[in-house]
């Protein structure tokens, strides 16, 4: 098997199949690249698996995995890729210097802390389902994540609504379901979300997060955004287009950074697309709704998350729960009584 580049930029992969030499070309080296270690198949001279043999388990149990995800993965261990070097290596031998080592691998491609805690998540999960699968006895990577300096959203909902009116069609409905259904934008959750995960006589959503790749269930109460769903829903389906965000003509959304910045510009705001998402949650714990109700909604795992990240911007919050305190009994003065 081998990857190489064609004079016109496209990047071919050749490849045995059945016993016979093929090629498939690709429009990028990543994706060549992934495709070309997915064509791999584990030798089974030893019991012990290394690590591109777990993952390559690991991806075949896993037919449910985002494409996105199943692509990050299999690039950090193709040729040429950030941890590359650990394919051969035996999984349970893996150590703190490994994870050092593709850490830098990845700094060297400016990768942000945030992004190189993403892709060690990748391979920690892989490393811990096969602890579960019993490949492996232990987990060899059980260390913390680099730290992130989470940005202050400043943005708010007046924001948004200067925003919304500069945006295109597509990108309108995209940003009305990101604020409702409280998701991250992206190829997993919000540009990656099907029809088939609405269940409009309950109300509620099903979707696969980007982070955890989890199940969360989101409710619905808000009738004009249900009616509008339901009526994209019916369109859509009449036509044969399964996602529900997506452009006018019904094609997948690659790419909504050009068209999100230039509506920020014509209204004079900087934000981003994330922030939908946190203003969400603000209004939410804002008007006084449970803490452990908005994480649900959020899919975060646990009610601590949600607290820390925005206990910050509902400064109202703490007033609102010593209001909500009953009195107990009349008031007593306990000043001394003048004779």
């Amino acid at each position: 098997m081998s990857v190489s580049r064609r004079a016109d930029g496209r990047w071919i992969v050749k490849f045995r199949s059945e016993g016979k030499w093929q090629q498939r070309s690709f429009r990028d080296e990543q994706t060549a690249r992934a495709f070309d270690v997915e064509q791999m198949e584990p030798e089974e001279a030893d019991s012990r698996l290394s690590m591109g043999e777990l993952t390559l388990a690991y991806l075949r149990s896993r037919p449910d995995l985002h494409r996105s995800t199943r692509s990050s993965i299999l690039w950090l261990l193709a040729d040429g890729g950030p941890a590359a070097f650990l394919r051969d290596k035996y999984a349970d031998m893996l150590n703190r210097q490994d994870l050092e080592r593709m850490r830098e691998g990845l700094r060297v491609r400016q990768v942000s802390n945030n992004t190189i805690n993403h892709y060690q998540s990748y391979l920690s999960s892989i490393l811990a389902w096969g602890v579960e699968q019993d490949f492996l006895a232990r987990h060899p990577w059980p260390y913390r994540k680099l730290k992130v300096v989470r940005p202050v959203m400043r943005a708010q909902f007046r924001d948004l609504m200067r925003v919304f009116p500069e945006l295109p069609g597509w990108l309108q409905w995209a940003v009305k379901t990101a604020f409702f259904l409280a998701l991250r934008p992206g190829q997993v959750e919000l540009f990656g979300l099907r029809w088939d995960a609405f269940d409009f006589r309950r109300r509620q959503v099903v979707i696969t997060q980007g982070k955890s790749g989890k199940p969360k269930t989101v409710i619905i109460r808000n009738d004009a955004y249900l009616r509008e769903a339901a009526l994209r829903c019916a369109y859509d389906q009449r036509r044969g287009v399964m996602l529900v965000c997506h452009y006018d003509n019904g094609g997948p959304v690659r790419s909504y950074r050009r068209a999100w910045e230039a509506a920020c510009k014509r209204a004079g705001i900087s934000m981003r697309f994330y922030d939908v998402r946190h203003i969400a949650a603000t209004i939410m714990l804002g008007e006084g709704a449970d803490l452990a109700a908005v994480a649900a909604q959020l899919g975060h795992q646990s009610v601590a998350t949600t607290g820390a990240i925005y206990a910050h911007v509902t400064p109202t919050g703490q007033a609102h729960a010593a209001e909500l305190m009953p009195s107990l009994g009349e008031v007593i003065d306990v000043s001394p009584i003048k004779k």
